[in-house]
């Protein structure tokens, strides 16, 4: 999993940021179109509770103002997404630093 470095503003598989790293992930696997930001990502999605989460739905974080992270969640409160320090990655919504930048999820239309 880990093989794409970070890359604010990027999309590709050399480097990707979060929003870039869902934007493809959505549209290969799921064949749909996501904005390009997690802010306008976030806004597509219909909001669900955390309860509600389930594969392949996005999570979202405030990591510095407003809706400025996203991932995918994967089972057991794991999610994939790229990382600033570690590349894509796996992370824990139960991790100190996940749960409190947690701002909601959201499910993908139509699926």
């Amino acid at each position: 999993v880990s093989q794409s470095r970070y890359n604010d503003g990027g999309i590709t598989k050399r480097g990707v940021d979060c929003s870039g790293f869902v934007q493809n992930l959505a549209g290969a696997v799921y064949g749909f179109y996501l904005s390009r930001t997690a802010g306008q990502q976030y806004e597509q999605c219909k909001k669900i509770s955390r309860e509600e989460l389930s594969e392949g739905d996005l999570v979202f974080f405030n990591t510095s103002r407003g809706v400025s992270h996203v991932g995918v969640y994967l089972h057991n409160d794991k999610f994939v997404h790229a990382s600033t320090s570690l590349g894509v990655t796996i992370s824990d919504l139960k991790e100190s630093y996940w749960a409190k930048r947690f701002i909601g999820a959201g499910r993908l239309p139509n699926s």
